[in-house]
């Protein structure tokens, strides 16, 4: 499916509106509503926009009218994206993506997106909290639920908590972990 747990969106919107970045990137946009929280609420849905937004995405089926919001859309499987050499990103989502991926490679897509964060960037991560059966969905092998991740993994890997995975006014269980370079308190 290419959508994800509305129950970030509060979060999220509210982090990049604090931060205030010039350049985010977006990776495993789906139906592309990252893009318009962007626009939204940090170039005030007014052109020209001020952000730069890169969007990553594996399964080109997925395009829709929301991915215009974007500056620049890559298809590609993230991994792939990820390789090749980028100017850094104050920025970065990863939300609804992680579980796609077996745990080593999970990881790596981790620890390379840490090398993309400006030396003030965030990266947000958001997964669920309790493991959810899902298969290739429409078709889409990229949509296999593949990893089930803890608070606990984020932590040990320098990550702090914004939403623990406890259900939520909304009955989901999330998790949302933030990660600073430096170790900085916020996002």
């Amino acid at each position: 499916m290419p959508i994800g747990s509305y129950a970030l969106v509060p979060h999220v919107a509210h982090a990049l509106v604090r931060h205030q970045p010039h350049r985010v990137l977006d990776l495993g946009i789906g139906f592309g509503l990252y893009g318009a929280v962007v626009r939204q609420w940090l170039d005030q849905g007014v052109r020209p926009w001020r952000t730069n937004l890169t969007g990553v995405e594996a399964f080109a089926s997925y395009r829709n009218p929301t991915w215009d919001l974007y500056n620049l859309i890559v298809i590609n499987p993230i991994q792939e994206f990820l390789v090749r050499d980028h100017a850094l990103f104050d920025f970065i989502l990863l939300l609804d993506v992680v579980e796609h991926f077996e745990r080593p490679e999970a990881i790596w897509v981790l620890d390379r997106c840490k090398r993309l964060l400006s030396p003030r960037g965030c990266m947000m991560v958001g997964t669920p909290a309790i493991f959810m059966e899902q298969g290739a969905v429409g078709g889409n092998e990229f949509e296999r639920h593949r990893s089930l991740w803890t608070v606990s993994d984020f932590i040990e890997r320098g990550y702090r908590i914004e939403k623990n995975g406890d259900p939520d006014a909304f009955g989901h269980q999330m998790i949302l972990a933030a990660f600073v370079p430096g170790g900085s308190s916020t996002c």
